[in-house]
């Protein structure tokens, strides 16, 4: 038993790539917050790329979906569709970030929405959660309409969320790399 906990020990050192890997997503998150614009752009190149990749990947599973699969003529649009968003999101900054914008406060929306409609079933439980969770949702919702209508804070807020998740993530990534010393 002791030879396996010396063995062990031995084995664990600093994690160099939980700290590099930290410090990266650190300096991403500044660099996110200190160039939202830029960093919205990113986004829209990364959506459009994957988006691109997708189409390309539904298009090669069409001959392998149509031989058992009736419908396979979905995936063959859905590729095409995913092709020319990507293209058009390549070639529009502004419409690819104007889209990503209206997504995520649609997102919001509907989420909000279903947050409402599921706070009803607390009701039965607790009278204090069913109103806390209600007056939760209907804050959420006034949020999203109000990001439906203002498309820029919508994109704004969206990347700085994603900086803040960076933030956090990447501070938690170089504790991990000192604990494992």
């Amino acid at each position: 038993m002791d030879n396996f906990s010396t063995s062990s020990r031995s084995n664990r050192g600093f994690d160099w790539g939980a700290l590099i890997a930290g410090v990266l997503m650190v300096i991403a998150a500044f660099l996110l917050i200190r160039h939202p614009g830029k960093g919205l752009h990113a986004f829209v190149l990364i959506f459009g790329i994957l988006s691109i990749v997708q189409g390309f990947v539904w298009l090669a599973g069409y001959s392998r979906f149509r031989n058992f699969f009736s419908r396979s003529w979905v995936t063959l649009i859905s590729g095409i569709l995913d092709i020319i968003v990507g293209v058009l999101f390549l070639c529009s900054y502004d419409i690819g970030g104007l889209t990503i914008a209206y997504l995520f406060a649609i997102w919001f929306f509907v989420d909000s929405v279903v947050g409402i409609v599921f706070s009803w079933h607390l009701k039965d439980f607790s009278t204090g959660y069913f109103i806390f969770s209600l007056i939760m949702n209907i804050l959420s919702l006034i949020i999203a309409v109000f990001l439906i209508f203002n498309p820029l804070i919508a994109a704004l807020s969206l990347v700085w969320l994603v900086a803040f998740w960076l933030l956090v993530f990447g501070i938690n990534e170089i504790v991990t790399a000192w604990m494992h010393r």
